[in-house]
Order: structure tokens, then C-alpha cells, then sequence
């Protein structure tokens, strides 16, 4: 990764991260009343559940976006093998997920940005279109 500075965070802090998006996997599913599955269809449901909250909390707690980001790492994470990892080229470090990509080295996936993208600009900055481009960005050779 070209001009990026990624440290992995430490195991302890991933498996809280882990455990976070396992909650959030919980309660979609409640909410969805199916089993939520780390794929592009638990994404959707992500999508839908922040459409209904962003419309009744437009400015939605740190706290709800941590675990909206945590559910969206954790799907990249488990389908292409990333790790949890912190960025620090901006002015604030950057939470995210490390993919490898197949002989062209690592690809951070700034998942904290995408939540806020998502609040801000609705369905047309779904996760689970997101995710879907994404997915091909780190399989591309």
C-alpha cells in the first residue's frame, strides 16, 4: 500500500471488535426476524436498519456507528482474510480492515468512513453495493 502508514491492532482490541459485530449480527437478526449472515444480504439488512434510524436520529451516536462499522469490517474480514487495522495518514487515525490482494500487497478498507458516507448520503452509498465493488477492487490482479 503506496504512502500509507497501517498498523494491525492488537489481538485483545479485534476480538472486542469481533464481539461487537457478533451483537450487531444479533440484533439484525431480531430486527430481520432470519438468521443475519457476514455477507452482502446481512449488508442489506445493514442498510435498511440504518435507513430507519438515520430517519428518526439523523445524527446517529458514535457509539451505533462503531457497531454498524464493526458489522461491515467484520464482513470483509471473514470473506477475504483481512485483519483489523488502524490507518494514521490523516489527521485522525482511521479504523479499518487489511485485505491482501493477490501479488499486489495489502488493500485497507476504511470501513469507519463508508458508515459515514452511508448516514450522509443514504441508499446511494449502500454497504452492500460497497462492499460487492470493494469485494472486486481486492480480487482484482
Amino acid at each position: 500500500m503506496p504512502k500509507r502508514t497501517v498498523q494491525f491492532i492488537p489481538p485483545q482490541r479485534s476480538q472486542q471488535l469481533t464481539e461487537l459485530a457478533d451483537r450487531a449480527r444479533l440484533s439484525l437478526s431480531r430486527y430481520a426476524g432470519i438468521t443475519v449472515e457476514y455477507n452482502a444480504i446481512g449488508l442489506q439488512t445493514l442498510d435498511e436498519w440504518i435507513e430507519r434510524h438515520v430517519r428518526q436520529f439523523p445524527r446517529p451516536s458514535a457509539e451505533i456507528r462503531t457497531v454498524w462499522g464493526a458489522f461491515l469490517g467484520e464482513t470483509f474480514r471473514r470473506r477475504h482474510g483481512g485483519q483489523w487495522g488502524i490507518e494514521n495518514t490523516s489527521k485522525r487515525p482511521r479504523l479499518g480492515i487489511v485485505c491482501p490482494r493477490e501479488n499486489q500487497g495489502l488493500i485497507f478498507v476504511d470501513v469507519m468512513d463508508q458508515v459515514m458516507r452511508r448516514i450522509d448520503g443514504g441508499m446511494d452509498e449502500s454497504l452492500a453495493f460497497y462492499y460487492t465493488i470493494k469485494g472486486v477492487e481486492i480480487k482484482t490482479v
